[in-house]
C-alpha cells in the first residue's frame, strides 16, 4: 500500500490522540504537520517522535520563548497561517480543532481539493449549506467524524434505497436520570463528566446540556442536504448504535460498534478489513438491555431550541451556536447556571433578531459583524 500522507489540526486533543493510536499501528500513513493551540511543549514532543516537520500553535510569543526548540521546524505561529501547511502531496486533513475560532481556517480548507475528515460541527453549523456547495466546486471530499454523522455517511453510501428520515442517538450525558429541579445546582466539575466519551471540556457541557445534539441535527441537515423534519434525535444511553436510517418500507438499518472514536477515524484511511488494530469485537451478549427513549424536552429545552433554529435557516443556527460557545464559558466560569446557558440563549436569540434580520446566505464579513453585535449586546438578565 502507497503511503498516506496527512495533517492533522488539534493534534493535542483527543481527534489527535485517536488519530496518533492509529498512525502508530499503520506505518504507511506519514503525518506531514501538526497543530495545536497552546500546548507547545506536548506539539514539540509529537513531532519530535513522529519526525514531523510542519507545526503550528495559535499564540506567536510562544515562538520567541521556545527559539531553540523550534529552530529545527517550519513553524506557523498563529491559526490563520495554518492553511499553509496543506501541501500537493497531503491526502487527508484532519481537523480536529473544536469551535469557531477556526472558522476562517475551515473555509479555505473546503477549497482545497482534499480529503477532510471534521469532528467540528461548530464551523459546518455556521457555514450552512454552503459548505458541500463549495466542496462540490473544488471537489474536497468531506468525512464527518462525530459517531452519529460517520455513521449516517457510511450507511448513506450502502444505497439500499430512498429513505424517510434519519435518527440520531444520544447517550443523555451525566444527568439523564436527574429530574428538572436537580438541575438547579448543577456545577462545571459535574458537568464535564461524560459517562461514556472522554471529550473536551466544551463538548462535554454541550452534552450534558443536549446542546450538542441540538448542534447535531442542524449538522446533519447541511452534511446530508435534509429536509428539517427528515432528521431527529433518540436517547440511547449505552451508546452501541449512532444512527439509523429509517426507510418508507417500515425497514431501518444502523451501523454498531463499540464508543471508540478511532473506529469512525479509521475508516479514513481503511475499508474494515484492512484496518490494523487490536479492538475487542462488538459481543452483544454483553449488552442485554440496549434501551431506547424520548428525549424529555421539559427537561433538555435545547432540543426544541435546535429546531427552531434550524427551520428559521440563514444566519440563525451562526448565532446559537455562537451564543452558545459564549454562555458554555460563562458558565464553567460560574457566572451562570447550567440552566441559563439554554435559557439564555433563547433569550438573545430572540433579542438578536428584535434588531437584526435573517441573513440567508451569510458572508465571512457577516459572520464577524454578528459576533460583535452580540458580544457587545449579550443579554444575562431574568
Amino acid at each position: 500500500m502507497t503511503n498516506i500522507n496527512i495533517v492533522i489540526f488539534g493534534v493535542t486533543g483527543s481527534i489527535g490522540k485517536s488519530v496518533l493510536s492509529i498512525v502508530d499501528k499503520n506505518p504507511q500513513v506519514k503525518i506531514e504537520g501538526i497543530t495545536c493551540n497552546v500546548n507547545i511543549n506536548k506539539l514539540i514532543k509529537i513531532a519530535s517522535s513522529y519526525k514531523v516537520k510542519k507545526i503550528g500553535f495559535n499564540e506567536k510569543s510562544l515562538k520567541v520563548k521556545r527559539k531553540n526548540k523550534l529552530n529545527k521546524y517550519d513553524v506557523y505561529d498563529d491559526i490563520s497561517k495554518f492553511h499553509e501547511i496543506i501541501s500537493e502531496k497531503t491526502d487527508i486533513v484532519i481537523f480536529g480543532i473544536s469551535g469557531l475560532i477556526c472558522l476562517d481556517l475551515f473555509s479555505k480548507l473546503i477549497k482545497s481539493g482534499k480529503t477532510i475528515g471534521i469532528a467540528n460541527k461548530e464551523c459546518i453549523i455556521s457555514l450552512g449549506s454552503s459548505v458541500k456547495d463549495i466542496a462540490s466546486k473544488f471537489s474536497t471530499k468531506i468525512i464527518p467524524l462525530d459517531s452519529e454523522h460517520n455513521s449516517i455517511y457510511h450507511l448513506l453510501r450502502m444505497n439500499i434505497g430512498s429513505y424517510k428520515s434519519i435518527s440520531i442517538t444520544a447517550t443523555g450525558g451525566p444527568f439523564l436520570k436527574f429530574t428538572n429541579v436537580e438541575l438547579n445546582n448543577i456545577t462545571p466539575k459535574q458537568a464535564i463528566k461524560h459517562p461514556i466519551w472522554k471529550m473536551g471540556k466544551k463538548i462535554s457541557i454541550d452534552s450534558a446540556t443536549m446542546m450538542n445534539k441540538a448542534l447535531e441535527i442542524i449538522e446533519a441537515k447541511y452534511l446530508f442536504d435534509l429536509n428539517n423534519d427528515q432528521i431527529n434525535a433518540i436517547i440511547h444511553p449505552q451508546a452501541i448504535i449512532h444512527a439509523l436510517i429509517n426507510y418508507e418500507n417500515g425497514l431501518s438499518t444502523a451501523i454498531l460498534n463499540e464508543p471508540d472514536m478511532r473506529i469512525p477515524i479509521a475508516s479514513l484511511f481503511y475499508k474494515y478489513k484492512n484496518f490494523e488494530y487490536k479492538y475487542k469485537q462488538l459481543d452483544l451478549t454483553k449488552y442485554s438491555n440496549l434501551e431506547f427513549m424520548k428525549i424529555d424536552e421539559k427537561k433538555f429545552p435545547a432540543m426544541a431550541l435546535g429546531r427552531s433554529v434550524m427551520k428559521m435557516g440563514g444566519i440563525a443556527p451562526h448565532v446559537f451556536n455562537y451564543l452558545n460557545e459564549l454562555l458554555v464559558n460563562l458558565f464553567f466560569n460560574s457566572m451562570i447556571s447550567f440552566k441559563d446557558i439554554v435559557r439564555l440563549n433563547d433569550k438573545n436569540i430572540e433579542k438578536f433578531f428584535n434588531k437584526n434580520s435573517n441573513i440567508k446566505n451569510p458572508k465571512y464579513s457577516d459572520f464577524k459583524n454578528i459576533n460583535k453585535w452580540i458580544d457587545n449586546n449579550l443579554y444575562l438578565g431574568r
